[in-house]
């Protein structure tokens, strides 16, 4: 089976389960912890080491991540490692996370500039955003110098680059033309 649908089923399921059981939230947070701790490598490499038993797998995520996550994902991470499905459990928490946004009209936005921008600015830009949209945004901001000025905000698939390295890259191209 696609490793993709795999990951799709488990989290509709763990969905549907934490809605049922109106831990919508607590579950998002914990698929939040998850996704930051499968990006440690060590975790993953122990998680994904066909040496180590599924029992020392079980314990070592139990320390790992005792008081951290709920039950309900708890009791989902058990099942993933005694069907040794463990594999999935950094995707499982990434579609988690997109079904949980599309349940609460949450839109994902990125607010990109030159230099690192103020928590004030950063709020109005989002502000903005949510105002346009009319809708809850999830924003993220990011600097690369390589936009020597201006800004670049991406929402879901749409982006707009009002970059100064944007427009010097336009009129070079018609100075050549």
């Amino acid at each position: 089976m696609n490793e993709s649908k795999i990951s799709v089923r488990y989290a509709r399921a763990l969905f549907e389960s934490a809605k049922g059981k109106d831990l919508l939230d607590q579950t998002r947070r914990d698929m939040d912890t998850i996704q930051k701790v499968s990006h440690v490598k060590e975790f993953r490499i122990l998680l994904l080491s066909p040496v180590i038993k599924q029992s020392q797998k079980q314990h070592m995520l139990e320390q790992v991540l005792s008081g951290q996550v709920g039950d309900l994902t708890f009791s989902l991470l058990k099942l993933l490692l005694s069907n040794g499905r463990e594999e999935y459990i950094p995707a499982i928490a990434r579609n988690y996370t997109e079904l949980y946004k599309q349940h609460k009209g949450i839109v994902s936005a990125t607010f990109t500039t030159a230099k690192p921008v103020s928590k004030e600015l950063s709020d109005k830009v989002r502000k903005a955003v949510q105002d346009a949209l009319k809708s809850s945004i999830e924003m993220a901001t990011d600097d690369k110098e390589e936009l020597i000025g201006g800004f670049v905000l991406r929402i879901e698939d749409e982006q707009y680059d009002a970059s100064v390295a944007r427009s010097l890259k336009k009129i070079k191209a018609q100075l050549l033309q």
